[in-house]
């Protein structure tokens, strides 16, 4: 049908009408919605004034009154994550607001982009040189002498201004701290008190010094003192909660905690902590009730999935953590902590790929992020990645100095290079910082040993038993050395004396055994051998060395038919089964090896020692090696810190050409068995073929030197010669 000239106009006109009604629709409820939002912030309601402009938002994207209220009240309620986008936009909208940008750099500073927040500061300051809030950032961003000094000086030229006001004392006492003059910054929080007795601010700043100086009962004063002018839902009570738990008065904090909970139940941060306090004790069904507690104010809030998220972690429950931080991702892109979290998840599911690919965006936000650069270092240092690993520690270094993670990630890259020496220094850095930490005191004498410093390195092991009398890993380096020094009867009385305390540690007890066989003791050997099996089914390296023992003895016969009546008994014994197979492998049947093997992963398909030595074998007659890969990483996953699973998935690896890949491994397994020659010369064949000659030299003499007969001995000498 075609419309008359008349009939367009009317149509026309019609629209037009319709497009009016609309119009004022849309504005009509812009304007509602806009007076309900402000009566809600006047008066204090912002979870109902946040519903009241986000609908303003719906009728106009870019209402800057409804984006810089959002702002405010999301700060309000104490969710900066929330706040962060409307800040950010309303600086887009409105460039000379300087109040919105400087909470924009303030929350800049909170989430360590200095960079980014040293940005606005200036801005402001170009706007504004005597903006004292601005000089107050630019004091809280003074990274180094010169850049303290220079905010001192712009807070002495406007002091006859802020002379009578607190923050300007703060600031000045914060800056003095900076420079390390104890004195000085309590002068100046005094005088900020001075000003004020009533400052909030002034006594927590107080407090903090006064922890600084050891000064405990002073600085719990301060804390009540702020906590009693405080507001109860004011992150000051946390703060107070914070400090009892500081000081190991964890009933104080819970009870603080849950006082702030009842008479502030709007207020979240007191829940975070009470579920990370549950968390940290393993009461996870008390931590998700806190959390549904959250949850039922705020289905999304995102904070309390990081919470949730980690403690599904703690319960191996890898696809629930993940699902909670990608939701925090989705709804806080920007919080670099939900992508490292996130990473974290990714690495227990043994996604190494998708962990780095979370790190890269959790360094992309925050360049600066201490934890993150550690771990993507220390997975650098996984794929053979050394000198990236030592390039990022160092930088990062610069700016920490005395950060002890990093100092350790540093000296393991060292050490993975050959290089002993430099290793050295940092552990023993590392050492000094946290001289109370066990892991630190082993590291070093572990460069120490690398070096032939044995005296030294026997001290640090001896330390670090000391520190940990748990841990076994410098014990086995103390019984090494009593090995190599002929001083058998000394390792033995090492490992019954600290049997005393772990009656029953699986890893003891196959220590216990190695020493035996040191002796030539073979049936004390074989029973803390079976012992430790008993203890745990999982213990690789007892199955390897009873293999080997019941072949030495000849006894082979014996142990495989009270084996194989076991097996009758119980065709569903994984030790049995593994047993059977480790005295074929001895004795070179490997096809009856290989079939026990595979008996025993139907019936655990993640049994490690079965899938790591299943793997090898197919490695070894060079067939079928994507399934011998697979099963390697299946070992791996299970038994990620066994050192001869990581022999194996490295000497896999070695045959599939991919020698970078296969350092990795080979390195961390040479590392933790220094004694074993066939591990040496798996690692020295692999530097041979990345043509790292000095560094293939020394593993493949350290084999000859343990061993002139070991499988592939003929090969390293046939190497050693071209060498």
């Amino acid at each position: 049908m075609r419309l008359s000239r008349s009939g367009v106009r009317v149509a026309v006109a019609v629209v037009l009408a319709l497009a009016g009604v609309w119009g004022c629709s849309s504005e009509s409820r812009k304007a509602r919605h806009t007076e309900r939002g402000d009566k809600y912030y006047s008066e204090q309601k912002y979870k109902e004034a946040v519903i009241e402009y986000k609908n303003v938002l719906q009728v106009d994207a870019n209402d800057l009154h409804a984006v810089k209220r959002l702002a405010s009240a999301y700060l309000s309620l104490g969710d900066a994550g929330q706040a962060f986008p409307y800040l950010v936009k309303a600086r887009d909208l409105d460039p000379e607001d300087l109040d919105m940008r400087l909470k924009l750099a303030g929350l800049l500073i909170l989430g360590r982009k200095a960079e980014e927040a040293g940005k606005e500061v200036s801005f402001i300051l170009e706007k504004n040189p005597k903006h004292f809030e601005a000089i107050q950032l630019l004091a809280s961003l003074a990274a180094n002498q010169e850049e303290v000094n220079s905010a001192l000086q712009k807070l002495e030229e406007i002091k006859s201004e802020h002379d009578d006001q607190v923050k300007y004392h703060l600031t000045v006492g914060a800056l003095h701290l900076k420079n390390k003059s104890l004195p000085m910054a309590e002068a100046s929080f005094r005088t900020a008190l001075a000003r004020n007795p009533n400052s909030i601010e002034a006594h927590l700043a107080l407090g903090d010094l006064l922890v600084l100086k050891k000064d405990l009962a002073g600085a719990e004063k301060e804390y009540e003192a702020a906590a009693d002018l405080a507001p109860m839902g004011s992150i000051v009570q946390v703060r107070l909660a914070d400090f009892y738990m500081a000081m190991k008065r964890p009933d104080d904090a819970r009870k603080k905690l849950t006082e702030i909970t009842e008479k502030a139940p709007d207020f979240l941060p007191a829940y975070y902590r009470l579920a990370n306090m549950a968390l940290a004790d393993q009461k996870y069904e008390e931590c998700l009730a806190i959390l549904d507690t959250v949850f039922k104010r705020n289905a999304s809030d995102a904070e309390a999935r990081l919470i949730r998220g980690r403690l599904h972690m703690a319960r191996k429950e890898t696809a629930s953590a993940i699902e909670d931080f990608e939701e925090v991702v989705k709804v806080q892109p920007n919080a670099a902590v939900g992508h490292y979290q996130l990473a974290l998840a990714y690495l227990q599911s043994n996604d190494a790929e998708k962990a780095k690919s979370s790190l890269k965006d959790a360094l992309r936000i925050n360049p600066d992020y201490p934890d993150a650069l550690i771990l993507m270092a220390e997975l650098e240092l996984k794929e053979g990645s050394q000198q990236r690993a030592v390039e990022s520690m160092e930088k990062l270094l610069e700016k920490q100095p005395n950060l002890v993670p990093a100092l350790v990630v540093l000296g393991s890259a060292y050490m993975a290079g050959r290089d002993a020496s430099k290793a050295e220094g940092a552990f023993q850095k590392a050492a000094a910082l946290a001289p109370g930490d066990h892991r630190t005191a082993y590291l070093l004498g572990l460069a120490q040993r690398r070096q032939n410093k044995n005296k030294e390195a026997e001290k640090q092991f001896l330390n670090a038993l000391n520190l940990s009398p748990q841990s076994v890993e410098p014990l086995v380096q103390l019984v090494s050395m009593d090995f190599a020094a002929k001083k058998n009867d000394v390792a033995l009385d090492r490992v019954k004396k600290q049997m005393q305390n772990q009656p029953d540690s699986p890893a003891l007890y196959y220590l216990l055994g190695r020493v035996h066989l040191a002796r030539k003791e073979m049936k004390p050997a074989e029973a803390a051998f079976l012992k430790a099996i008993e203890l745990d089914p999982g213990v690789s390296a007892a199955y390897v060395a009873l293999g080997r023992l019941y072949v030495s003895g000849k006894e082979y016969d014996q142990a495989l038919a009270k084996l194989d009546d076991a097996v009758k008994v119980n065709a569903g014994n994984l030790s049995a089964l593994m047993l059977i197979g480790l005295i074929h492998q001895q004795l070179g049947d490997i096809p009856k090896a290989m079939e026990a093997y595979e008996r025993l992963l139907a019936v655990n398909p993640r049994f490690a020692p079965a899938a790591n030595n299943l793997a090898f074998l197919y490695a070894e007659q060079g067939r079928e090696m994507e399934r011998a890969l697979d099963l390697a990483y299946r070992a791996r996953a299970e038994a990620p810190e066994d050192p001869h699973v990581a022999d194996t998935l490295g000497w896999i690896l070695y045959k599939m050409g991919k020698i970078e890949l296969a350092l990795t491994s080979l390195q961390l397994s040479a590392a933790k068995l220094p004694d074993n020659p066939e591990v040496q010369y798996h690692l020295g064949v692999a530097y041979h073929k990345q043509a790292n000659g000095e560094a293939a030299r020394q593993a493949l003499q350290q084999a000859l030197k343990l061993s002139s007969d070991f499988p592939g001995a003929e090969e390293a000498r046939r190497i050693l010669a071209e060498l």
